[in-house]
């Protein structure tokens, strides 16, 4: 067992799709595909906590829908998000797209991802086309849609087209919410994924920075939010916080600071 940083490398693998690394650091495991930088994080006495800020900032789409029944999330790492959503919505279906064997499987066998929950359902493939085939062969339909598909390179390219985020809107709820991860200190890149974003969902994403990382979380939704939502929203926003820690008064002030122009519009702030 060799010194990786601060901790103890427990585990190393190499498939045709790379390195995986996980790593302990005291009461902390990582997940790495072979950089420093930390694809997942858990706590090994509170599994199903948030342990990343950009994964709290993802979550920050409860704000919009505070009760999903159906999330589809697209890229498994560590598994943060699945254990979240079926540790705090027991009744939720949780539909994953991961395209990597090798990391559903250390996912299963070091970040207890319960892959033999029934509201749980693991697919091995690629996230642009799983939309794809969802949209225009099936009638599935979800609450959320959460993208966080990186790997050692960067964000897979197959989700940041616009054929993707035509096919997530077209997937979500009336009241459905999109939630991604994107690296916002790429500007060109950033930029050119947000204008997809409006589009597909007729200029409502809002941006959600993710404080002291180059993490932006990107938030579009499928409906207008009435003043009046927001006013109850204010009211629920730390009762809500009680339940989920991940931060959602602060997601909240943030998202109505960076998107200032948006919210007015959408909220009449």
């Amino acid at each position: 067992m060799r010194i990786y940083g601060d901790g103890s490398l427990i585990h190393q693998a190499v498939s045709d799709d790379g390195l995986i690394e996980v790593v302990d650091s005291g009461n902390i495991r990582s997940l790495h595909f072979g950089t420093f930088p930390r694809q997942s994080s858990m706590r090994l006495n509170q599994p199903h906590y948030l342990e990343l800020s950009y994964t709290q900032a993802m979550m920050g789409c409860l704000l919009l829908n505070p009760n999903p029944q159906r999330v589809l999330v697209i890229g498994l790492g560590g598994g943060s998000l699945v254990k979240f959503l079926l540790h705090h919505f027991p009744d939720c279906y949780v539909d994953v797209v991961e395209y990597r064997r090798d990391v559903v499987d250390v996912a299963q066998s070091f970040f207890q991802v319960p892959i033999d929950n029934p509201n749980l359902n693991i697919n091995l493939g690629d996230g642009y086309l799983y939309v794809n085939q969802c949209f225009y062969q099936t009638d599935f339909s979800y609450d959320l849609i959460l993208v966080d598909a990186y790997d050692q390179n960067g964000m897979a390219a197959s989700v940041g087209v616009q054929a993707f985020f035509d096919a997530c809107s077209g997937i979500l709820t009336d009241n459905g919410v999109l939630s991604i991860n994107l690296w916002g200190s790429e500007r060109a890149l950033f930029n050119s994924t947000m204008e997809r974003i409006n589009d597909s969902f007729q200029q409502r994403a809002m941006i959600l920075p993710v404080e002291n990382k180059g993490n932006v979380i990107a938030l579009a939704t499928k409906f207008n939010v009435e003043n009046a939502y927001l006013k109850k929203l204010r009211q629920q926003v730390n009762n809500l916080e009680m339940m989920y820690q991940v931060n959602l008064p602060r997601s909240l002030q943030n998202l109505i600071r960076q998107n200032r122009n948006f919210i007015h519009r959408l909220f009449a702030i």
